[in-house]
């Protein structure tokens, strides 16, 4: 299997972030990637598709998974959320790198400062603000302020799960009393919060949310 993973773990193979994401499940078995998974990193010069910065998000998360070594992994990062900026569709790239980020808890904290534009987007919310928890330094973050804007993006239908996840990171002294009537009016409301896809599954996600956000009230 490493052998394979070896061959696959080439820039510009279309396998890279399958390859990446198979050798993070190894972790420290696969520490024999580790020189093949840095050589396949695109790097401050890498490219700005999202192909490109999802596949360089894998890397890192698998470097992190394999060695914790935190340096090569943030330098991977900031440089994803970077070349994330440059491109009008990076958005969800920004969103992947974000998840990842939240992996490294306070190891990841010189990424702080790339986390914070991501608040301004509702689609990148939930996933910015729960790196935050997990990276940022505690006395520096407004949870309360993080919690109406995570209520907001699932307000608006950005990433609805994913400010659930962001909610219960924030911890029940972020939310406002205001704040808990919002969500039990997403969790008990007339109107659907997740209203867009196929229609099964519109109706399943909607009452996985539902019951989620009651378990968390």
């Amino acid at each position: 299997m490493l052998s394979r993973l070896t061959q696959r773990l080439t820039r510009g193979s279309g396998e890279l972030r399958e390859a990446a994401a198979a050798a993070g499940e190894l972790g420290p078995r696969a520490v024999s990637l580790v020189p093949a998974l840095r050589a396949a990193l695109g790097g401050p010069d890498g490219g700005t598709t999202t192909p490109d910065l999802d596949a360089d998000t894998a890397v890192a998360e698998a470097l992190w998974r394999i060695g914790q070594d935190p340096g090569p992994v943030v330098a991977a990062l900031d440089s994803v959320f970077v070349r994330a900026a440059q491109n009008p569709w990076g958005r969800w790239a920004g969103v992947r790198a974000a998840r990842a980020a939240a992996l490294l808890g306070p190891a990841g904290r010189p990424l702080t400062p790339r986390l914070h534009p991501l608040l301004g987007d509702p689609e990148q919310v939930p996933a910015a603000a729960l790196a935050l928890v997990a990276v940022a330094d505690p006395a520096s973050l407004d949870r309360t302020a993080l919690a109406e804007a995570v209520l907001d993006a699932a307000r608006r239908e950005a990433d609805p799960m994913g400010a659930l996840r962001a909610l219960e990171a924030l911890g029940a002294g972020a939310l406002s009393p205001a704040h808990r009537r919002s969500l039990a009016a997403l969790a008990d409301g007339d109107a659907r919060v997740v209203r867009s896809g196929v229609e099964d599954r519109i109706i399943r996600g909607d009452e996985t949310f539902r019951n989620r956000a009651r378990a968390l009230l």
